[in-house]
């Protein structure tokens, strides 16, 4: 039995000991009547718990290693000459490299004869083990047959360990676009107040000379609206952190990432009294406009919509966002001709001369347009079937303070237990000056 195994066997010893201690304690409360756990029992439950995953790593390395010596022997064997049997594998690997070698080397002996070769077997004997990644590095063969990685070609067994690419591929998320459309400000309490102008009379009128002036009325109101805060938390062991420094600044990045999207859902359909801010489609006194006549036109929806927010709000307005399906189907609109109304992909406007698409009020540069109005196109609206008409100086985004990531170990028992709970969270508020200004379009 060599070093490896015999550390394997020591380690499965001191993980069956771990086992019967919690065995022992919970024995002990099932006896008493299937009570709770005591704080020191929970504590001492929680210590073995961590000396099984402590261990579970170390049995882990040890059976590595003796499957790389595995490997390093039958590298040996299958290249070199017979290796003799031994006490210990690498004594057996160090005496096959001190044997004489005939004149006319094998592919096999030079390998086993290699600067490399030797070099791996004597850190091997003087450490116990072989670093991360080992090589013997390139070894100069003559030959006429052909070494190749290929499956008994010979040389499949000298392939190095796979060379691992930094970084890491990330899950992909929808741009976050709602709030870049709207005002911004910084709040300096827990909630927000404005005025609104709920009534306005005019009273001008022509008047003769000297005469009475006919007076004007107006109402005010007052408007609160409540900072919430967007919040996550994830756990991450010390060992993580220490082993792998970028992946505290990745997951810091991709906590700030959740934050900003359930942000921005929020901001579209967030629902009042609880603890989300209070969206565009929650209550917010925003006009809906349902197709009426026009079902089954989008382009006729959205103009209705648009026109009827300048009748009603006396506002013009910015911009449309749409889901990707129901842009996807508003674009793709052609008339009995099979003519695209906005364009074709390599033509210019409907109707006009074919060539490349210049910048007509239809499609200018990369950015979609709808009856001259931007579109952004973004499924964090909820769903295919509803638009959002909007003014971008009718409503306003206030934060409080900015996004923050924090990290801390005091958590639970989370300091006895080596993990680190990673935070990230941001508070905010929607102001809606003028719910008139917008239009939600439930698309028929």
């Amino acid at each position: 039995m060599n070093v490896h195994e015999r550390k394997k066997k020591a380690v499965e010893e001191a993980m069956r000991e771990h086992v019967t201690a919690i065995e022992r304690i919970y024995d002990t409360t099932k006896a008493e009547g299937n009570r709770a756990l005591e704080n020191d029992e929970a504590h001492d439950v929680a210590s073995h718990v961590k000396a099984l995953e402590d261990l579970k790593v170390e049995k882990a390395d040890a059976e590595e290693s003796i499957k790389t010596l595995q490997h390093v022997e039958d590298i040996g064997r299958q290249l070199g000459p017979a290796i003799s049997v031994g006490d210990e594998p690498h004594d057996r690997m160090f005496r096959a490299i001190g044997e004489a070698m005939p004149i006319n080397k094998s592919i096999g002996e030079v390998f086993v004869q290699s600067a490399g070769y030797k070099s791996l077997v004597d850190t091997y004997k003087s450490t116990g083990r072989l670093p991360s990644g080992a090589t013997t590095g390139m070894v100069a063969l003559e030959t006429k047959g052909t070494l190749a990685e290929l499956p008994g070609s010979g040389g499949g067994a000298m392939i190095p360990v796979p060379q691992v690419v930094p970084g890491v591929v990330e899950k992909l998320f929808q741009p976050l676009t709602l709030e870049s459309l709207l005002m911004s400000g910084q709040a300096s309490s827990n909630a927000l107040r404005y005025v609104v102008e709920g009534t306005a009379t005019s009273g001008a009128a022509g008047v003769a000379e000297a005469g009475t002036k006919p007076e004007s009325t107006a109402g005010f109101t007052t408007t609160d609206e409540p900072i919430k805060k967007v919040a996550t938390v994830l756990p991450v062991s010390e060992e993580m952190l220490e082993d792998a420094p970028a992946v505290q600044s990745y997951i810091n990045g991709r906590l700030s990432l959740f934050v900003q999207i359930e942000a921005e859902r929020q901001l579209f359909r967030g629902v009042s009294g609880g603890n989300e801010v209070q969206g565009f489609f929650t209550s917010r006194g925003v006009p809906i406009y349902a197709g009426g006549t026009a079902a089954g036109n989008y382009a006729e929806q959205l103009f209705k919509a648009i026109n009827g927010v300048r009748g009603s709000a006396f506002v013009e307005p910015d911009w449309v966002v749409m889901h990707p399906t129901d842009w996807q189907v508003l674009r793709l609109l052609k008339d009995t001709a099979n003519q695209f109304y906005g364009g074709g992909p390599f033509l210019g406007p409907y109707g006009g001369p074919q060539g490349p698409v210049q910048s007509s009020g239809q499609i200018a540069g990369i950015q979609d347009v709808v009856w001259n109005k931007a579109v952004y196109v973004t499924a964090s609206i909820g769903g295919a079937g509803t638009a959002l008409v909007g003014t971008q100086s009718a409503a306003q985004v206030w934060s409080r303070g900015g996004l923050s990531v924090e990290a801390t170990n005091s958590h639970l028992g989370y300091f006895t237990l080596n993990l680190v709970a990673i935070r990230a969270e941001r508070r905010l508020g929607l102001a809606v000056y003028r719910p008139g200004a917008f239009c939600e379009v439930r698309l028929a």
